[in-house]
């Protein structure tokens, strides 16, 4: 899609926003299921239901607007949810993966507050008020889903993960 103007963008911007959502679908679950933190499980459980009534806000401002996603693909949510399997993979179920998964839960989520932020700004600026309000309420549970990473990671899951060690991979020499 090439971008003529900032119409264009804002739908650049909402396809990746769908494209996020949807790879989020498929890889919260192994998330939650790699965690070994009750209430880290909690968070990331939370955040999935939250994340089908993203995809159900996004396909309302897809109607809206009369449109449909055309399958831009959004590059840095795959690196970060292809770092996240790699740790998931390298790291055994501890504080220590609980902390990784934490770490790689905040990138995506820091993405996704940039990505729906300046979706929000765009909606606003072309006059589409009820778009920016559906996209504002999506932001704010990606910031206090942020929130909720930053707070239990300070409270006790750094504290637990620095206490582990984790052993390289067997390798044959």
């Amino acid at each position: 899609m090439l971008l003529d103007n900032l119409s264009d963008l804002f739908q650049r911007g909402l396809e990746y926003a769908w494209d996020c959502e949807q790879l989020l679908q498929k890889e919260l679950p192994k998330m939650i299921e790699a965690a070994s933190s009750d209430q880290l499980k909690q968070v990331l459980e939370q955040h999935r239901v939250e994340t089908k009534g993203h995809v159900y806000h996004l396909k309302q401002v897809f109607t809206r607007l009369d449109r449909a996603p055309a399958g831009e693909k959004g590059e840095p949510i795959r690196v970060i949810l292809k770092e996240s399997e790699k740790m998931i993979g390298h790291i055994d179920r501890s504080p220590l993966l609980d902390a990784a998964l934490i770490f790689a839960g905040n990138q995506i989520k820091h993405y996704e507050i940039g990505l729906y932020d300046s979706l929000c700004a765009f909606a606003r600026t072309l006059g589409l008020d009820e778009i920016a309000n559906l996209i504002g309420e999506i932001l704010n549970e990606e910031r206090a889903a942020a929130e909720a990473l930053r707070r239990l990671a300070e409270r006790s899951i750094n504290r637990a993960a620095s206490a582990v060690h984790n052993p390289p991979p067997f390798a044959l020499i």
